[in-house]
Order: C-alpha cells, then structure tokens, then sequence
C-alpha cells in the first residue's frame, strides 16, 4: 500500500504552480492603479493649473471653465471684439450672437470681455483647462476647492464689500465646500491677483501683504448688460451653481429656475431634450466623445516620468513669454501682469440705450466722492452653516430706473467701471447654442 503522505506530496507538487500563478494574479488585479486615473492629471497639477482662477466667484468661474473647453471660439469672440472695438453695444451684442457660440464663449464676451482677452492671450493654458474640465471635471472643482481652502488659510481670501465668502458644511458627509459670490448679484467684480502670494503660508511673508494679496479693480453692472427678463440677468448669484461634492455644474440659466435666494429649483422646465451636454438634473457635463478625446490628448502629453507636458502653468505660456520679450526691449510695463494694469476703463454713457443711460445717471448720484465714503471696506472671515440652512430672502427687485447701490458697495477707491463693451448692452441676450 503506497504511503499516503507520499501521494499528497505528489498532487500538491502538481496543482501548486498553478495555484500560486492564480495567487500572483488576483494580487496583480487588486493592487494595479486605474490605468485611466493614472494617465490623466495629477491632483498637483490640477491646483497648478486652476490656481490663476479659482478664487473668482462660482459664477463666473464655471463659464470659464467650460468655456474653455472650445478655445478656438475663445480666440475668435477676442478677435472679434478687438475688430468692433468702437462698436454700439447693439452692433456688437448683434455680431457676437451671430457666431452661434457656446453659451459660456458668448456670455464672457458680451459681458466679460477682459476675460475673454486674458484666456486668448494664455490661450495654452486655457486649452489645458479645458481638456481638464472635459476628461476630469469633478478633480478640477475639488482641486479648485483646495486652493480656496488655503487662501483662507493664508489670510488671502475672506468676505468684503466685493463678496461673501462661506464655507458650506453637507449634512451628510461632513465635506466642506467655500462658496464665493457677489455681494450685489448685479455687481461682479473680478479679482486680481498674484497666486504666489494668495496661496502663501510662508510666515516670511506678513499678514498685511497676504491679505491684500487679492484686490478687485474692473467690476461689470451686469443689470445694464441684460435685461430685467433675460435669465442670464438673475444667474451670478447662484448660491449652488457651482458643482461642489460632486453636484450638477449649472452653466446655462436658461436649463434652471434661481430664486431669491440664489437656490437652484429643478422642476419641469429644465427641457434636456437629446442635448448630450447635460445631466438628467439639468447640469453641465461633457459628452462621451468630446471626454474621450481630451483623455488622449492628456494622456499623450505626458513625459517618461508621467508627467504632463501640457502648460498648468499660466504664466508659462508663450503669450507671456513674448509680451515679457516686448515688454524687455520697450520699456513699456507688461499691463496684463497683476498690478500693471492702471489704464482707465471708460464708461461712455453716449453709447448706450436709453434704459442703462437713466440708470446709469442715477448710479452717478449716488457715487460718493472720494474719501467720503461712509465706511471703509472690512474683510470678514467666511462663515460656516449647514446647506440646508437658507438664506435671508432677498428684497424684490426695484424698478430698472432705481437708485442702485453700487457704488456705496464698491470696495475701494481703486474700483472702476467695466469697459464698455462689457457692460454698455442692454440688448436681450440670445438663448445661444443648446
């Protein structure tokens, strides 16, 4: 009789190859990073890249971000504008519908033409971003938290005259998200500032300088850009527009209904029809081709080392490269660096429909001169509450020829008026490309 632990002996040396084959490779499966994940953008070149932008009002910030998915229309709409440079804001509000652009190209255009300028002119960086929103849109909100999160840690960014600052805790998950908007829905302001010193923590640097390191100079009076029934009129005070924890990213207003209080309500007027570019509660995303190819062209940038080529870096591209060349052999300051740009932005009341000149005299009423302001500006530390928590309901809406407030919010001497393309149209603004 053959001895039993022989025979076992014998069927273990046969069968454990292949069990330890099957072991290696179940092991291989599970700890094997997503290939897809692994060849896109890494967190720290998301924040690189979103850092120029991400302490601009949600708002604003989503038409940036998905207009900059179609930067060939970017650099056409600032051709455009620079062409009809001396243009009524009829003319030009006519010639920029005309295109049949992306509702976010469209609406920068008509109302945020520097804007528009700055992405032309970085237009490298502004395609990186927007192959960014398009392969990973929910990393580059999240990286756009990050930076936020460390301007309030810096000292940089916190509540003004110019706009509120919140930190919104989720009920559920306990994940914070810091909200920026305009204190006057109709009044945006536009910060500029230097990303090495809004995100700096060196306690080389001093308090005071961080806390002035973000500044608001060009603000636009969006209600004498469109009119009182035009959706775009009521949407940059959007309270929950801007997609955070992974919600809907609300670009186009004329998908949603926005109350008083800036809430976003989802009812049946959100018409989806068979857009591929929106989500089934109404929100921006981009479709599976457009996704895919930003994916590829991310994916083909990348060095040996795995990482990007693509340029994160804003000041990088060679727009700046070649404006500091210019600027080098003229003598003549680089105006599109932060605190460069001293050239008025005039306001020409000329230009403008009947409706926006009677509000704009009756704004011009109310300026105070200067230094006698009733208050200087105070810079508050944002505000945490629960996303449930509503808001105070806003005031109904005065009359088109009210008295506006805009100048007592104006948060500094240094503020000034948009320029006058993009804030002198009072033409109803087209419903643009679906």
């Amino acid at each position: 009789m053959k001895n039993p632990l022989i025979h076992i002996a014998a069927v273990w040396f046969l069968i454990a190859p292949s069990f330890l084959i099957a072991k290696s490779t179940d092991e291989t499966v599970q700890t094997e990073p997503d290939a897809d994940s692994a060849d896109l953008l890494t967190q720290a070149e998301l924040e690189n890249l979103v850092a120029p932008v991400a302490l601009y009002p949600d708002t604003l910030l989503i038409q940036i971000l998905v207009a900059a998915t179609y930067p060939m229309e970017i650099i056409k709409s600032d051709r455009l504008l620079a062409m009809n440079a001396d243009a009524d804001p009829e003319t030009l509000t006519a010639a920029i519908e005309a295109e049949e652009w992306d509702p976010s190209v469209e609406v920068l255009a008509t109302a945020f033409p520097d804007v528009t300028s700055d992405m032309a002119t970085h237009i490298e960086w502004t395609e990186a971003v927007g192959a960014a929103m398009l392969a990973q849109s929910d990393d580059v909100m999240n990286a756009v938290q990050t930076m936020r999160q460390q301007a309030i840690n810096s000292g940089a960014l916190a509540s003004g005259e110019a706009q509120t600052v919140d930190v919104v805790v989720d009920e559920e998950t306990q994940a914070e998200s810091v909200v920026i908007q305009p204190a006057d829905p109709e009044v945006v302001y536009v910060p500029q500032y230097d990303p090495n010193l809004a995100y700096n923590s060196n306690d080389l640097v001093s308090d005071a300088i961080v806390a002035g390191a973000v500044t608001f100079g060009t603000f636009i009076l969006l209600d004498a850009i469109f009119d009182d029934d035009d959706p775009w009129n009521d949407y940059w005070g959007c309270r929950n527009c801007g997609g955070w924890g992974g919600g809907p990213i609300y670009n186009n207003p004329r998908d949603i209904d926005i109350d008083v209080d800036g809430n976003v309500n989802i009812g049946n007027n959100v018409n989806l029809g068979d857009r591929p570019d929106r989500r089934p509660d109404g929100g921006w995303k981009a479709d599976d081709k457009r996704k895919n190819d930003a994916k590829n062209k991310i994916t083909n940038r990348k060095d040996t080392n795995g990482k990007t080529k693509l340029p994160i870096n804003k000041a990088d591209t060679r727009g700046d490269s070649l404006r500091a060349s210019l600027s080098n052999k003229s003598g003549a300051a680089d105006i599109s660096r932060p605190g460069n740009n001293r050239l008025p932005q005039v306001d020409r009341p000329s230009n403008r429909p009947a409706s926006a000149k009677k509000a704009a005299a009756n704004r011009t009423a109310q300026k105070p001169k200067p230094g006698t302001a009733k208050r200087k500006p105070s810079v508050k530390k944002p505000t945490q509450h629960k996303a449930a928590a509503k808001r105070p309901a806003a005031k109904k809406k005065a009359p088109a020829n009210r008295k506006s407030a805009t100048h007592k919010r104006a948060p500094a001497k240094k503020a000034h008026a948009g320029s006058q393309r993009g804030r002198s149209s009072g033409a109803k603004h087209r419903k643009g490309r679906r």
